[in-house]
């Protein structure tokens, strides 16, 4: 934790989340949950997460480097430690919580705060920590903070990085007042009534929060948005690009991607969040405009749905994946034009981690979003790129087509973005605003 050292700071962090290994302190800043995941040397930071992919085994193959592991079993409450990217790690199998069913999900968020507590007692029982930060989703885990606000008298800072309970219930998943939607209420209040400082991800989610828990001390909410550690510079206002292997046009004509035309790309997440019958719809009116091409893929609810929607246009000016091995990925994101945020069915502000991504790697940003989020307006405001109502299929076809025919003004939305990137949303302004509450 280098900022730490060079601010002459010493502080023992107790950070949460969930599955996949831990994202370091660069430059101090701490932020759970981020894309970009770099190395830390220090041994003062401390990370407690959820291993949702089966039980704990007491034997290790292939680990080395960074992470190599050193293995703690308890038996009956499962758990694990391990030292990965400079940070102590407590794994606590809680059952699975991604890519199940809501029931399951369920079933599994019932005892993880429990089960954390406990491990935490028993593989660090001599710890004392000084800072506890903690990520959205997921909400159950208000009593593992208030006791461990209780046992290490630590103040606890909350980034908002989601609303739940009512993000599922704008998914259709939950009924507002109904049991479950009762539990994870009240989860969400305790977290928020033991929190000291909440961060949310844009001055529209401040401003909801503000206006849904009036009870909660204005003061304590800000702005603390997503960050990552940036890893392009900038010489002369011009973006150092990665060239990728093979070129442009190898990558493109493996794919039967035309060289020439702008590549928009929409990758992740395919859930119904993002309305992506509304993206469907576009591809099929411009199946005969040469000037762009569409690539959609990752993994979701929706991608069955997608490739039969876009089943004729398979090809001709659009390629749906749902794997791709993982140089050809990098290299068809390297060579793509512009990329695409889709938000439609949320009514609490969204803030998409991936867009800090688009502008790490200097490309024009084109939104389809809803009016309860202000991500479109930074996009624009910022110059990055151009936002349009989702659902508004005339306004974003006519938004596809100056970005296909426009290289320069792709190019300049680029390079504002990454200029906005290295302003406002690295690790160490992150680091910056958590610690201006902690520092005396």
């Amino acid at each position: 934790m280098d900022e730490f050292r060079a601010r002459g700071e010493e502080v023992f962090v107790l950070a949460t989340g969930q599955g996949g290994s831990p994202p370091s302190i660069p430059e101090g800043g701490f932020s759970p949950g981020n894309e970009q995941r770099e190395s830390s040397a220090t041994r003062r930071d401390h990370f407690i997460r959820n291993h949702g992919k089966g039980g704990i085994h007491d034997r290790v193959d292939g680990i080395t480097g960074n992470q190599k592991r050193e293995w703690l079993i308890g038996r009956r409450k499962k758990f694990e430690t391990a030292l990965e990217n400079g940070i102590r790690v407590l794994r606590v199998y809680a059952g699975p919580i991604r890519k199940v069913s809501p029931v399951r999900k369920g079933f599994s968020l019932l005892g993880l705060g429990a089960r954390m507590a406990a491990a935490l007692r028993c593989a660090w029982p001599r710890e004392a920590f000084d800072l506890v930060i903690a990520p959205t989703p997921p909400v159950t885990l208000s009593g593992l903070f208030r006791k461990v606000k209780r046992r290490y008298g630590a103040p606890f800072y909350l980034l908002l990085k989601d609303v739940w309970p009512q993000g599922s219930v704008d998914l259709g998943v939950l009924h507002r007042y109904g049991l479950p939607w009762c539990w994870l209420r009240f989860h969400e209040l305790r977290t928020y009534r033991v929190a000291d400082y909440v961060g949310c991800m844009s001055p529209r989610g401040v401003a909801y929060f503000r206006a849904a828990n009036p009870g909660f001390p204005s003061s304590r909410v800000e702005e603390c948005p997503n960050s990552i550690r940036p890893s392009r510079v900038e010489v002369n206002d011009q973006p150092l690009l990665v060239t990728t292997a093979g070129g442009t046009d190898t990558i493109r004509r493996r794919y039967a991607i035309p060289e020439e035309a702008c590549l928009f790309v929409f990758s992740g997440n395919l859930g119904i969040g993002h309305g992506l019958s509304f993206l469907t719809e576009v591809i099929k009116q411009l199946a005969e405009y040469r000037e762009a091409f569409f690539l959609v893929g990752g993994s979701g609810t929706c991608l069955a749905r997608i490739r039969d929607d876009l089943n004729g246009s398979q090809g001709r000016n659009a390629l749906v994946y749902s794997w791709l091995p993982e140089a050809d990925f990098h290299q068809l994101m390297e060579t793509s034009d512009v990329r695409l945020i889709l938000l439609h069915r949320y009514t609490v502000p969204q803030f998409p981690s991936r867009l800090l991504t688009y502008f790490d790697h200097s490309k024009a940003v084109l939104c389809a979003v809803n009016k309860h989020t202000d991500i479109g307006e930074i996009v624009e405001r910022h110059g990055c790129g151009l936002s349009v109502p989702h659902g508004d299929v005339a306004r974003f076809t006519q938004a596809v087509r100056y970005l296909a025919t426009h290289r320069e003004a792709r190019r300049e939305m680029g390079q504002n973005g990454h200029r906005l990137l290295l302003g406002k949303y690295t690790v160490a302004g992150s680091y910056d605003i958590i610690m201006s509450h902690f520092r005396n």
